[in-house]
């Protein structure tokens, strides 16, 4: 196939399979639970190669979740721009950051396993990366409460920490829930969209603009690549 290039000429995609090895097997076991020679024997190579590639276990925790946020801070400081429709943002931000977790399948699990095991020092490097893009979200519902577009009785910290566990527990929580999921992901994925949408604009909007909930915008609704 053209522009296909021989295996031998691709580059070493070593790496990239141990940090997904590694987000699975964090996601289950936490930080302190996980086993550098389970992760080395899941790629399929010796733990003394695992280490060629990151030099402590810590430094594979921090690219197991470099690898996800590298792709995340972005959509946020691209979305959240001071001009524009702030609903139209927020619309944009959600779809493409949920789009984000739905491919990185072990990333809530990962988040999730952290916030329940407490070691200080996985909470220090989740939180490193967190912490800014709650300030964002923070801020930006700040500024438009200051315009008087969105209500100025809404909390914009709370606004931010229910958006992200709800995302969260749809992630590592819905297959344990009534209805099933199946048989379409993708469907039932739009669905708790739509419904995370409704509830962000029935938190922020002023009584004029909530009947448009459910007409969201489509900006954003094609981000991501796509992968169930």
């Amino acid at each position: 196939m053209p522009g296909l290039r021989p295996a031998a000429d691709r580059p070493d995609d070593t790496r990239e399979r141990i940090i997904e090895a590694a987000q699975e097997i964090f996601a289950r076991d936490g930080f302190v639970g996980a086993k550098m020679q389970e992760i080395a024997a899941r790629v399929g190579i010796q733990r003394p190669s695992l280490f060629y590639h990151f030099k402590n276990k810590e430094a594979l925790f921090v690219a197991a979740h470099e690898h996800v946020f590298a792709r995340i801070e972005p959509i946020f400081r691209e979305s959240l721009v001071p001009d524009g429709d702030p609903f139209a943002q927020l619309d944009r931000v959600t779809r493409t950051v949920l789009a984000v977790m739905a491919e990185e399948s072990a990333f809530a699990r990962m988040v999730a396993r952290t916030a329940v095991d407490r070691h200080p020092a996985a909470l220090r490097i989740v939180r490193g990366y967190l912490q800014p893009l709650i300030d964002l979200s923070v801020d930006f519902v700040r500024r438009h409460q200051r315009r008087r577009v969105f209500r100025a009785d809404s909390d914009p910290f709370f606004f931010t920490l229910n958006s992200w566990g709800a995302a969260l527990i749809y992630f590592t929580a819905r297959d344990l829930l009534a209805p099933s999921p199946a048989p379409n992901a993708a469907k039932d994925r739009e669905r708790f969209t739509r419904s995370l949408l409704q509830m962000g604009n029935r938190a922020l909007a002023p009584s004029e603009r909530r009947s448009n909930t459910a007409k969201a915008p489509t900006v954003g609704r094609t981000a991501g690549r796509g992968r169930s």
